[in-house]
């Protein structure tokens, strides 16, 4: 393998092809060969950078802060509410669909790396090669996990399957690539996730350094592995339970995911160019505070629990303003009356001063803040579910949200003697609690199961705070969506690059949405 080019590859790219078929193979080496790059990036630095620019991409503010952040009522924003009413932006969804192609693209070059005769000793002075060739599965099965339930269908690669319809990243072989039926891609993530699993020596580093999320560590993510067969299991649970079950006892039966010493987190630095994506969304702008809706469970003036201890570390009091957030230098308060949510989908939003609302807490608003890509809390509210809403899991799940956000010991027992008891709508309402800054993964929830089933929707009224509704001039307003549905949207629409770029395939793929390339066609384990 003399060079490794690193291509921005996006779906039909007929550029490729016109550059193949205007030079000749010797022209096309002199320009693909930079003397000042070494010629192959070693695999640890591919990792490191492909797993930190997903999270900076898929957490950013336009790719969960004007979309999924805000359709789950985490946030809202503060200045324009379009997004919030579902009129987002199409450079959000071309975003989502191509930087997932782009670092699918940096994944599958580590598998390469460490297969290909020429360079897997290279690879393996920075690790184990079968190792690596498991953490890049793994991470492929979670970036293919969320772009299929953003659009559904989409062009999927598998290491482990030969099937013709997985096209995607053979840029050499296909331009324009089948977009994958989703059920298919779904088993087929179960299939990548069981033998990375497998594949893993947990005697041995997955990486010697580079890995900023389990720092090379095969024994973490061997748990990270089963527990992500949990996720993706449970969504086909009302589909082919037989499947669905078997992959899960599996996992279980290996080992998933105990404590919060196991959670998969992205970790970030305290200085800017190397910062998480939400302390960066908040270097010279204000867009975004806590949701209405969101504060409003949490105080318990929504559904059955009593006032949440993590209010107090996931916002913070009206009275701070963003400086002092991002100093930490606000005063703290656990006075559940200093916390009121930012009037979600409401049109005259700018109206409010910011002094009226809560911004998120200093433990987010942080240039170290870590993405989590999945945590213990989701494991134990998973198993809560399999075994029939089992009370043990589910205060497992609540408990360890509490201690990962630092909630005081004494208000999280509080919290606890008074938790009522595991039903189908607490403990996926909990679930939904301990989601919160995990975007996308909530809004898949959401849509899968109904719950929490008292989030603000299209045409329903709220009424404002008295604070509030003193400067807005008005007691209530109604939520008028921007589109024609009464409920989250769906799914995203197809990016409409495809529409040029790989017109056949896209066409074929949306002819088996219900209701066509819309924001209110299903996805295939959206049964409700």
């Amino acid at each position: 393998m003399k060079n490794i080019i690193k291509t921005h590859i996006l779906m039909g790219m007929t550029f490729v092809a016109m550059l193949i078929s205007s030079c000749d193979n010797d022209s096309l080496d002199e320009i693909n060969i930079n003397p000042n790059d070494p010629e192959i990036v070693p695999t640890n630095t591919i990792f490191n950078s492909a797993t930190k620019e997903f999270m900076d991409f898929s957490r950013s503010a336009f790719n969960s802060g004007r979309l999924t952040l805000n359709w789950v009522e985490y946030w809202g924003q503060n200045s324009y509410a379009d997004e919030d009413r579902y009129l987002y932006r199409e450079t959000s969804s071309e975003s989502i669909y191509t930087n997932s192609y782009r670092v699918a693209t940096d994944l599958k070059s580590i598998i390469e790396l460490n297969l290909d005769e020429e360079t897997r000793e290279l690879a393996a002075a920075v690790g184990d090669n079968d190792n690596q060739i498991a953490a890049a599965r793994i991470m492929l099965s979670y970036l293919f996990h969320q772009l299929t339930n953003t659009f559904g269908d989409v062009p999927y690669y598998s290491f482990g399957s030969d099937d013709e319809d997985f096209q995607a990243l053979q840029i050499d072989n296909v331009l324009s690539p089948v977009l994958a039926d989703q059920e298919k891609i779904y088993r087929d993530i179960l299939n990548e996730l069981r033998q990375a699993a497998d594949m893993l020596d947990e005697s041995k580093p997955v990486f010697t350094s580079g890995d900023n999320i389990y720092n090379g560590d095969a024994s973490k993510w061997k748990k990270f592995a089963n527990s992500l067969i949990l996720r993706v299991a449970t969504y086909l649970m009302e589909v082919d339970p037989s499947t669905a079950s078997s992959a899960i006892d599996t996992a279980l039966a290996d080992g998933v995911f105990t404590s919060n010493d196991d959670n998969a987190v992205q970790q970030y630095e305290t200085a800017d160019v190397n910062a998480a994506p939400w302390w960066n969304a908040f270097i010279g702008r204000t867009d975004f505070a806590v949701a209405a809706p969101f504060i409003d469970i949490l105080k318990g003036n929504a559904g059955t629990f009593p006032m949440d201890p993590r209010l107090f570390e996931m916002a913070a009091p009206i009275g701070a303003s963003i400086e002092s957030i991002q100093e930490n230098s606000y005063g703290r308060s656990e006075n559940p009356d200093d916390y009121i949510g930012v009037p979600y989908a409401y049109q005259n939003v700018n109206s409010l001063p910011f002094t009226t609302y809560s911004f998120a807490s200093s433990k987010v608003i942080r240039p170290d803040f870590g993405e989590v890509l999945m945590e213990y809390a989701e494991v134990a509210f998973l198993i809560s579910e399999y075994q029939g809403f089992s009370q043990e899991a589910y205060e497992a799940g609540v408990r360890a949200s509490m201690e990962k956000w630092g909630a005081p010991q004494n208000l999280v027992d509080n919290y606890m003697a008074n938790l009522p008891p595991a039903s189908e709508a607490n403990v996926l309402t909990q679930k939904y609690i301990a989601l919160y800054m995990q975007s996308h993964q909530a809004w898949a929830e959401y849509r899968r199961t109904g719950f929490p089933d008292f989030l603000f929707l299209p045409n329903q009224t709220y009424t404002l705070p008295s604070i509030q509704a003193g400067f807005a001039g008005e007691s209530s307003y109604t939520f008028i969506a921007g589109v024609d549905i009464d409920d989250l949207p769906k799914r995203l629409r197809y990016p409409v690059s495809l529409q040029t770029l790989n017109s056949a395939n896209r066409a074929a793929a949306v002819s088996k949405l219900s209701n066509g390339d819309t924001l209110d066609s299903p996805l295939f384990w959206d049964l409700d």
